[in-house]
C-alpha cells in the first residue's frame, strides 16, 4: 500500500443511526460499554446488568438495570464529480488522486469494520462504476485502475442525482470535485445530501492557477467545452488570476460552512494525513 492510499482514523460528530454492531458510538441500546441509563428489570429483564448499588437506592423499589449504548457501523461513500474539468493534469493527475481517494478511504473504512460505496458523476450518474456499500475491496481496486481511464465528459449535473444512490439512514460522504460549478448548483448539491454528514474535498492544483510567469504568451483551455485561448500574461493579468482563485476558495469555504461542513481543500495531490488532522481538528 503506498502512502498516498494509507487508511486514517475519522470520528463522527453525532452517535450513529445503525443496527449493525460496529466501531461507532450509536443511538441503538446494546452490548455496547458505554453507559445511557438506568432501566426496570421488568422494562429490560436481562438479570445480568442488574445494578445493586442502583437498585438499593431505588425510592420504588424497583430493580434497575444498566442499559449501554451499541456501538454501531456505518456506511461510507465517495461520491466524486469525474466531469471534464476533473481531467486536468497539472502538478498532479486529478483522476489519479481521486483514485488514492477511493482506496484510503476504503482501507478506512474496513478497518473500522464499516460499509464503503463508490459514486461517480458528469451529466449523469455513472452507473457502471456504480459500488453500493459492502466490504469488495477486491472490486474498489479494479474501479480505482478504471477511472484514470475513463473517458471525460462535460457537466457535473449528476451530482444532483446522486442521493437516490445514497442509503436513506445518515452515512459518511466524501464529496471531492474541483467545484468550478454555479454557486446555486452547488447549494442545490447540498440541499440534496443534507441528511447525511458531508465532508467536502476540494480538489484544485497549483498549477492551475499559481507559478505562473510574469510575463509570456500563455495558452489556457476550457475543459469542459474544449475552448482554447491564448492570453499575454504579465503582472496585473497574472494577480486578477491569482485573485479570483482566492475569491472562490472564500465563496466555497463561505457555502459550505452555511450547511454545517468545513471543506478540505487538496492542492498538492492527496495524503491520508491531510484527512487524519480534518478529523482531529473537527473533533477538537
Amino acid at each position: 500500500m503506498s502512502a498516498h492510499t494509507q487508511p486514517f482514523q475519522y470520528r463522527l460528530p453525532r452517535p450513529v443511526v445503525g443496527v449493525f454492531p460496529g466501531a461507532h458510538p450509536g443511538q441503538m441500546v446494546g452490548n455496547g460499554q458505554l453507559f445511557k441509563r438506568h432501566d426496570t428489570l421488568i422494562a429490560r429483564p436481562d438479570p445480568r446488568r442488574i445494578d445493586l448499588r442502583a437498585s438499593l437506592l431505588d425510592p420504588f423499589g424497583n430493580y434497575q438495570v444498566r442499559v449501554q449504548q451499541q456501538h454501531s457501523a456505518v456506511d461510507v461513500f465517495l461520491l466524486a464529480d469525474l466531469s471534464a474539468s476533473m481531467g486536468f493534469v497539472g502538478n498532479h493527475d486529478k483522476r489519479r488522486v481521486v483514485a488514492d481517494m477511493l482506496l484510503s478511504i476504503a482501507a478506512s473504512a474496513l478497518e473500522y469494520g464499516d460499509n464503503v460505496g463508490f459514486i461517480a458523476c458528469n451529466q449523469q450518474v455513472l452507473t457502471d462504476c456504480y459500488l453500493p456499500a459492502g466490504k469488495h475491496m477486491g472490486r474498489i481496486q479494479a474501479l480505482a485502475k478504471r477511472l484514470e481511464q475513463l473517458a471525460s465528459q462535460p457537466g457535473a449535473t449528476g451530482l444532483l442525482q446522486a442521493q437516490r444512490y445514497l442509503p436513506n439512514h445518515r452515512a459518511l460522504v466524501f464529496l471531492v470535485s474541483d467545484f468550478h460549478v454555479p454557486l446555486p448548483q452547488l447549494q442545490a448539491v447540498l440541499q440534496r445530501l443534507s441528511r447525511h454528514d458531508v465532508i467536502p474535498l476540494v480538489l484544485w492544483d497549483q498549477a492551475e492557477y499559481s507559478r505562473l510567469p510574469n510575463w509570456g504568451l500563455f495558452q489556457v483551455q476550457d475543459l469542459e467545452t474544449g475552448k482554447r485561448r491564448t492570453l499575454w500574461l504579465r503582472p496585473s493579468l497574472k494577480r486578477k488570476i491569482e485573485q479570483a482563485f482566492a475569491q472562490r476558495h472564500s465563496q466555497l469555504q463561505h457555502h459550505f460552512r452555511a450547511f454545517g461542513c468545513e471543506p478540505l481543500f487538496i492542492e498538492n495531490g492527496y495524503r491520508s494525513e491531510q484527512l487524519a488532522q480534518y478529523f482531529l481538528k473537527r473533533a477538537g
